[in-house]
Parts: C-alpha cells; sequence; structure tokens
C-alpha cells in the first residue's frame, strides 16, 4: 500500500531539469517526480551513521557487480565491506609509499629543530 503524498514546489536550473529529464524511464522512473522522489530516497537513506562520517559513491561495471555478488554469495561479503577493506588496503599501501620518501624529510626537519635556539622572546 502506498503511502500518501504531498505536493511541493521545486526550482531548480535548466541544466538540473535536463538532467532530470534524462533519468526519467531509468530504474522504474516514469516521470519527473519519479526522479525526484527516487534522489530523495537515496539521499536520505544512505547518509552516514555519524555526522563525522562521509559517504562515498563508486559506479560499478558490469564485471565488478557480478564478482561483488559471487563474493556475497559464497561468503556473505556486502559491496560496502569490500570497498571499506578496499580503501583501508589502498591508504595502508599509499602511506608505506610515502613513508619512505618522509623519513629523510623528517630526519632533516628534526634535526632543524634540534638546533634552532629558543629565544625567549618567542615564548609565552
Amino acid at each position: 500500500m502506498t503511502q500518501p503524498t504531498s505536493p511541493v514546489t521545486l526550482r531548480i536550473t535548466e541544466d538540473d531539469l535536463s538532467l532530470l529529464d534524462a533519468r526519467v524511464g531509468q530504474q522504474g522512473t516514469r516521470n519527473r517526480s519519479d526522479v525526484v522522489r527516487l534522489a530523495i530516497q537515496e539521499f536520505l537513506h544512505n547518509q552516514p551513521l555519524l555526522t563525522d562520517m562521509k559517504t562515498v559513491k563508486i559506479p560499478l561495471g558490469r564485471y565488478d557487480q557480478t564478482q561483488l555478488a559471487k563474493l556475497y554469495e559464497l561468503q556473505g561479503v556486502t559491496p560496502e565491506l569490500a570497498a571499506q577493506e578496499g580503501i583501508k588496503l589502498y591508504i595502508a599501501q599509499a602511506l608505506e609509499r610515502l613513508a619512505a620518501s618522509n623519513d629523510p624529510l623528517d630526519a632533516a626537519l628534526e634535526e632543524s629543530r634540534v638546533a634552532t635556539m629558543r629565544r625567549s622572546e618567542y615564548q609565552e
């Protein structure tokens, strides 16, 4: 059973209206209202749990979707969990690569700090 709806007036640019019209007929939408409702639902329901969290939307091709579906069937790994693990792995590897180039810079910075004499007029 569908819930009753309320009409809402909305002002958008011509460019956004063109993008909206281009979505009509996709994902089961029949008209502009369906597209707007779907967009609102996706926006409101896909918000992060905490205010300081961010959401990342990743477009997936058919191959990746198929592989993720297999992974879910075999191990119960959701696409979201796979993406989180992939991001963590990427960050760890990137930081590891950067650490090698940052070590000499960090050592030079520390050496410079030690060599700098503290002056009383610059301290509180």
